[in-house]
């Protein structure tokens, strides 16, 4: 049986409506979001389409099948067969999904939270901007708790080199973010990992520096999560 993927991932999107009461929306301001993903395949005179939901732990809530725009008329009228149901490659259509999901969540945090972020990196700048060469003395625990909060955050967005993304955000040589890295955890800002490893979970230390700036944090299970806004 012939199978021909037409359309490997949709973001399905859908409207909300806000009631009124929340606080920093605009009368009559509508809020886009992406609601499912939807995969579209054809295997033989059957066109398949597979969805799941934006939070999702398993396989599709919802399966149709109906017969392709270009199918054989004396296909369809045999009817969906065991093969034709067999040639459904569920399982990797399911890991796609979940790696699209995974994709849409990460970039909808980004853009939740690029307000806080900017502002952690602006901190970030103008202290070395002022101060290329801060000599013996270093920099403060002020400034280590910032770059401890940034890595942290990339490094909880799953960002395989968060020191890279550091670089562009700040506008600084890589080599300069990982040795502020380095010293953040030095100074007990960031938690240990294995020597060359990424990784470190912002410490008590650093979050109680960055709530004296005006940072607001959750604690969940020990660990440390900003708030927008």
């Amino acid at each position: 049986m012939e199978t021909v993927e037409r359309l490997e991932l949709k973001v399905v999107s859908s409207v909300s409506v806000p009631s009124g009461t929340e606080p920093d929306r605009a009368d009559g301001e509508i809020t886009t979001r992406a609601a499912a993903v939807e995969h579209r395949m054809v295997t033989g005179a059957w066109e398949v389409t597979t969805r799941w939901p934006t939070m999702t732990t398993g396989g599709p809530v919802e399966l149709v099948i109906r017969p392709s725009r270009e199918a054989n008329p004396e296909s369809v009228e045999q009817g969906i067969t065991v093969d034709t149901l067999r040639s459904i490659p569920l399982a990797k259509m399911t890991r796609d999904a979940r790696e699209m999901l995974n994709l849409m969540a990460k970039m909808e945090r980004e853009h939740n939270f690029s307000e806080v972020i900017d502002r952690m990196a602006c901190q970030i700048q103008c202290v070395v901007r002022s101060v290329p060469r801060p000599g013996r003395a270093g920099r403060s625990d002020d400034f280590f708790a910032l770059v401890a909060a940034l890595y942290s955050w990339y490094v909880d967005l799953g960002y395989p080199n968060p020191v890279r993304k550091m670089e562009v955000i700040i506008e600084c040589n890589w080599r300069a973010v990982a040795n502020w890295v380095r010293l953040a955890r030095v100074k007990g800002m960031l938690t240990e990992v294995s020597p060359g490893r990424r990784g470190g979970l912002l410490t008590t230390k650093a979050m109680c520096i960055l709530e004296s700036q005006g940072y607001r944090f959750n604690e969940i299970f020990g660990q440390y999560f900003l708030v927008a806004g």
